[in-house]
């Protein structure tokens, strides 16, 4: 919450304040427009930045989910306000510049304001709005892409920036507070698409198990590994042909070794490839972990909720759980018939291990759809005493607290990280 009040600060309220400051003088809606365009520029800055992944901004945040969820709304918003600055215009008699370039510098924001749009549009959306007997989904690739280039249409506003022709003094404190916005964007941009060198560790996959509802892969570093923690999730790539692009995986288990896993489920083309094509002795690079999605947080009374895939974090949080002072966890596993279920041998061996953790396997094929009714009888505590923590399809977990509050159900707390990251 507070890195999204910072960025309100820096991207919208000061801009605002010093386009006022630089301008509230004259007449009409000239300082409105300007205060539009220094917002949009400068939300567009704090964007790249959130981008990159700066060491820091996942903790100030809450996590990586939430700076994907401010990132992907701030783009919206910040296009709205460049369409608003594009369309009302201004007038700027009486400022002498260079007419060339100013005149330049329009025609170059122009061009980039519609490859904003594009580009905004193609990120927003994951696949082509609906059309009858058409559902066409936007290609990870070309969503990747489309990210890239927004670095360079940065780069066209700060030129308009720079050398456009304003009806304020260029040395007032706008002018130059969008100028420091200007190099700390591009110096973002530059640093996700080269910084990875420094952040990406090299491993080798050791062992792959084709399981009915997913793809298991075990790696091993080759030299130092990444920082995961049990439940966090890290961007991989691998060696194997066409999957050379990083895609986000949560680490369903983390070696005393440095070891770490990664259970797959096939959603998509990457996915549904990595089935077929990835094998023992394949290299990988892995970049992580990131996420804050810690039980540890929970306190004595917890109640866990994986659907389907959605285990991957509590497999290895199960793995660590103590015998002792670990309080009353239970774990209610949602699938449709026992054969979906993965890893189940190291849930019941910690089950077994730790008196204070039970799971509770729910078969929807037999046991009927799970709602919070489900959830409360499955319980041998009340659950306003404990927090929750979910993992799985967005629709059932707000199905889930709906329910809980309309029987007056609500828990102490509840918890669960946004995995949609375009």
């Amino acid at each position: 919450m507070f890195g999204k009040i910072l960025f309100g600060v820096f991207g919208v309220l000061i801009p605002v304040a010093l386009a006022y400051a630089a301008a509230g003088y004259l007449p009409g809606t000239t300082w409105p427009v300007i205060a539009l365009g220094a917002t949009a520029y400068s939300m567009m800055a704090l964007n790249l930045m959130l981008a990159a992944r700066l060491p820091g901004t996942d903790a100030l945040f809450g996590g990586l989910d939430q700076i994907y969820f401010t990132h992907k709304w701030a783009g919206i918003t910040l296009l709205v306000a460049a369409f608003l600055h594009q369309q009302i215009k201004i007038s700027t008699d009486g400022v002498q510049v260079i007419e060339t370039l100013s005149r330049l510098a329009v025609d170059v924001a122009e061009i980039s304001f519609y490859a904003l749009v594009v580009l905004v549009l193609i990120s927003f959306f994951k696949r082509v709005p609906r059309m009858p007997k058409i559902t066409w989904e936007i290609p990870y690739d070309l969503w990747r892409w489309s990210h890239r280039l927004l670095g360079v249409v940065f780069a066209g506003f700060v030129f308009h920036q720079f050398f456009v022709k304003t009806p304020f003094d260029n040395n007032a404190f706008l002018a130059s507070y969008l100028n420091i916005l200007g190099v700390l964007g591009l110096s973002s941009f530059l640093w996700s698409q080269f910084g990875f060198l420094a952040r990406r560790r090299s491993y080798r996959v050791t062992s792959v198990v084709k399981h009915p509802a997913c793809t298991i892969v075990d790696l091993e570093p080759t030299g130092g590994g990444i920082s995961a923690r049990p439940g966090s999730f890290a961007f991989v790539k691998f060696s194997t042909k066409g999957l050379g692009e990083p895609h986000p995986f949560t680490v369903s288990q983390v070696r005393p070794n440095g070891g770490i896993q990664f259970s797959i489920r096939g959603l998509g083309d990457f996915t549904r490839k990595l089935r077929d094509a990835i094998a023992v002795g394949d290299t990988a690079r892995v970049e992580g972990g990131y996420g804050r999605f810690d039980y540890r947080r929970g306190g004595s009374k917890q109640v866990w909720v994986a659907a389907g895939i959605g285990i991957t974090p509590f497999l290895a949080w199960a793995d660590h759980l103590k015998a002792e002072g670990t309080g009353d966890i239970r774990l209610i596993y949602c699938v449709r018939n026992p054969e979906e279920a993965v890893s189940i041998e190291r849930l019941h061996a910690a089950q077994d291990r730790v008196p204070g953790f039970q799971l509770t396997l729910h078969q929807s094929d037999t046991d009927g759809r799970f709602d919070a009714a489900k959830l409360v009888e499955y319980l041998t505590f009340d659950i306003g005493q404990a927090s929750l923590w979910f993992c799985g399809p967005a629709p059932m977990r707000e199905g889930l607290v709906k329910g809980l509050k309309a029987n007056g159900k609500t828990p102490r707390s509840v918890h669960f990280e946004r995995f949609e990251f375009r």
